[in-house]
């Protein structure tokens, strides 16, 4: 079965979403399964992007465990203030859908 798993944070963000996304796309891989979770770029909780990754237009591919990754382009936006967080969620939401 192949899996399509949406979900705003994924490693190497350290939180909970991002370990919960990753402990079930890796068991279901391991099980059989073919697993593709699309997130954004890791960001979290500073609003800048990690070292090794870009947030630009195309989508960014990568294999991590077995675990097929597209990372799509996001606002990005430090973890504080309404408004910004709401852009950083609403990009997502559209990216992720396109």
């Amino acid at each position: 079965m192949h899996i399509l798993f949406f979900s705003h944070y994924y490693p190497p963000e350290v939180n909970a979403p991002a370990t919960r996304t990753y402990e079930h796309a890796v068991r279901w891989v391991r099980a059989g399964h073919e697993v593709t979770v699309v997130t954004c770029v890791p960001n979290c909780p500073s609003g800048v992007v990690f070292e090794g990754y870009r947030n630009r237009l195309r989508p960014q591919l990568e294999v991590v465990d077995g675990v097929r990754v597209v990372r799509v382009w996001t606002y990005v936006a430090p973890n504080a203030g309404t408004v910004r967080r709401i852009l950083n969620y609403l990009s997502y939401m559209i990216s992720a859908v396109l």
